[in-house]
C-alpha cells in the first residue's frame, strides 16, 4: 500500500550510525512556531532512530506527548547523564547554558525570529553552523552579529502533510475566514479585520491563545475555512491545508494575498514580518480580499505542498548535523579562549539591562570556569602522561634504530672485506695467467729461432701449396 503524502518512512531512509541529539528551547508551553519546531524536529529524529533530548526551562502539555515518543524532557542539565554528540540551540540563552556544559559537543544555532532576544546567535567556538528559517532571519545574522553568510544555512520550517491533509475544492465565493495566531486579541486591528469580512459576507473566527482559543492540533480546523490570516507557520500550514492566505499579522501588520506568482517569494520570508509593510485597515484588508481566487490559491498551496513538506526541512537539518558530527566530533577549545568567550557573553549580558540575571550567571559562569580549569588540569595530566609515554617509545625505536644501523654498518663492512678479498685472488689469478701467457710466448720464440724450424722452412711453404687452405710459415 502507498504511503499518504507527506508521510514519513524514517526506517527505510535511515543512514549511519544513530546520534544522541540535544535540543534547547526556552520553553514548550504556548505552541508557538518556534516550539511546534522544536516538538516536530525531535519527534522526528526520534522516529529516525536517534536518541533525543529536549532542554527547555519549563515544559507544558507537550512534554507528555514528547515523552510518550520516548523522547527525554529535563530542565536540568545535570540531569543528563551522556554526552551528546550534536546540540541544536533554538534560543540564545538555552544554547549557551547547553554548550557551556558539554564544553566540547559542536552546536548548530538556529534563528527563528529577526528581532526577539532569544534569536540572538550563540557566538563560541563551539558553534560550527549558523541556521536560519528564512532569508529575514539571515540577514539578521550577517548585518548584526557579522556573521558570514557562507557559515549560514537556509533551512526552512517544513509542514506535516500527514497531519494537514488538503482540503477540498475552495468554493468560487468564499464564505467563511480564519485569523490564525497566537498573538491576535480583541482589539482595534481585529475589528479591522472583522469589518472588512462583514462587507464582503464573510464570516470570521480567531485561532490562537491570545483570544482564549486556543487549539492543541489546528489541522482539522484549517479545512473548514475559505480564507486563513496568518504569517510565519500559521500562514505554511493554512497554504497546505489548501486555504487562502493573506500574510497578515494582528500586531506587525500586513502584506499581500498569497497567489501563485508571489508564493515562492513569500516563502523564502517565510511569510513573517518582512512582508509585513501595511497597516491593517479595513480597506487594505478588503482589497486583498477582494483577489481572492480559488484556481490561484490551489496552484498556490499545490507549489507549498510540493516544496515544504517536514521531511524536506528535517531531512535537511538532519543532514546538516550529521555532517557537523562528522567533521567535528570533538570541540577542543583552549581555556583561554573558553574564559574569554564566558567573560564576552556575561559583559554583554549585563550590557543589555538583565543585572539580577546577571549576577547569576556570573556565579554559574564562574563554577563552570573553576569546572573547566579541573577537566584542562585533568586533560593536561593526561596528555602528560601520553608524552611521557610516547618518549619512552621514541627512545625505545631510537635504540632499536642504532642496532639496526650497527648491524647494517657491520653488514656493510663485512661485504666489503669479502669484496675485497674476491678482488685481490682475481688479480692474482690475472697475474698467474700472465705469468703463464709469457711463459708461452718465449716457449713460442724459442721454436721460431731454432734450427728445425728454419730447415723446415721449406717443405712447409710446399705442403701450403699442396694443401691451399693449410696453416702457412
Amino acid at each position: 500500500m502507498t504511503p499518504p503524502e507527506g508521510a514519513s518512512t524514517p526506517d527505510s531512509t535511515q543512514s549511519g550510525k544513530p546520534l544522541h541529539i540535544l535540543l534547547a528551547m526556552c520553553y514548550l508551553l504556548h505552541r508557538t512556531g518556534a516550539e511546534m519546531f522544536t516538538r516536530d524536529l525531535a519527534m522526528w529524529l526520534r522516529r529516525r532512530g536517534h536518541a533525543v533530548t529536549v532542554f527547555a526551562t519549563a515544559f507544558g502539555d507537550m512534554a507528555n506527548e514528547l515523552r510518550f515518543a520516548s523522547i527525554a524532557c529535563v530542565t536540568d542539565l545535570v540531569d543528563i547523564g551522556a554526552r551528546p554528540d550534536a546540540i541544536v540551540g533554538n534560543t540564545h540563552q538555552e544554547t549557551v547554558r547547553a554548550l557551556m556544559h558539554f564544553h566540547d559537543v559542536p552546536v548548530i544555532t538556529i534563528c527563528h525570529d529577526r528581532s526577539d532576544d532569544h534569536g540572538r546567535p550563540a557566538q563560541f567556538a563551539q558553534v560550527v553552523r549558523h541556521v536560519a528559517v528564512d532569508e529575514n532571519c539571515a540577514e539578521r545574522l550577517v548585518h548584526e552579529f557579522g556573521i558570514e553568510r557562507e557559515r549560514i544555512e537556509l533551512i526552512q520550517n517544513g509542514v506535516d502533510l500527514a497531519r494537514f491533509p488538503r482540503r477540498g475544492e475552495l468554493p468560487s465565493r468564499p464564505r467563511t475566514a480564519l485569523v490564525f495566531s497566537n498573538y491576535a486579541s480583541h482589539n482595534d486591528q481585529l475589528e479591522e479585520i472583522r469589518a472588512a469580512c462583514v462587507q464582503r459576507g464573510l464570516s470570521l473566527d480567531v485561532i490562537g491563545s491570545g483570544t482564549g482559543n486556543h487549539l492543541p492540533d489546528p489541522a482539522e480546523a484549517l479545512g473548514r475555512y475559505d480564507i486563513v490570516f496568518g504569517k510565519g507557520r500559521c500562514a505554511t500550514e493554512a497554504l497546505c491545508t489548501g486555504n487562502a492566505v493573506m500574510v497578515l499579522d494582528p500586531v506587525w501588520g500586513m502584506g499581500e494575498m498569497v497567489t501563485a506568482a508571489n508564493v515562492e517569494h513569500s516563502r523564502r520570508w517565510n511569510f513573517g514580518r518582512a512582508l509585513l509593510v501595511r497597516p491593517i485597515t479595513r480597506e487594505n484588508v478588503g482589497a486583498e480580499l477582494d483577489r481572492y481566487d480559488s484556481e490561484d490559491a490551489a496552484k498556490a498551496a499545490g507549489w507549498m505542498r510540493s516544496t515544504g513538506g517536514l521531511d524536506v526541512t528535517l531531512g535537511a537539518l538532519e543532514d546538516c548535523v550529521r555532517r557537523m558530527v562528522r567533521q567535528h566530533p570533538v570541540i577542543e577549545v583552549p581555556a583561554g579562549q573558553r574564559s574569554d568567550e564566558a567573560a564576552r557573553y556575561v559583559g554583554d549580558w549585563v550590557r543589555r539591562g538583565y543585572p539580577s540575571a546577571a549576577h547569576l550567571s556570573i556565579a554559574s559562569l564562574h563554577q563552570q570556569v573553576a569546572w573547566m580549569q579541573q577537566s584542562f588540569n585533568e586533560h593536561q595530566q593526561m596528555y602528560q602522561a601520553r608524552i611521557e609515554q610516547l618518549q619512552v617509545e621514541a627512545a625505545r625505536q631510537q635504540a632499536e634504530a642504532a642496532k639496526w644501523q650497527a648491524e647494517t654498518q657491520r653488514q656493510l663492512e663485512q661485504s666489503r672485506a669479502d669484496a675485497d678479498a674476491r678482488a685481490a685472488e682475481a688479480q692474482h689469478q690475472t697475474h698467474q695467467a700472465r705469468a703463464e701467457l709469457a711463459q708461452l710466448q718465449a716457449q713460442l720464440r724459442e721454436v721460431y729461432a731454432s734450427r728445425s724450424w728454419r730447415v723446415t722452412g721449406p717443405l712447409r711453404r710446399i705442403s701450403t701449396l699442396v694443401q691451399p687452405n693449410g696453416p702457412r710459415s
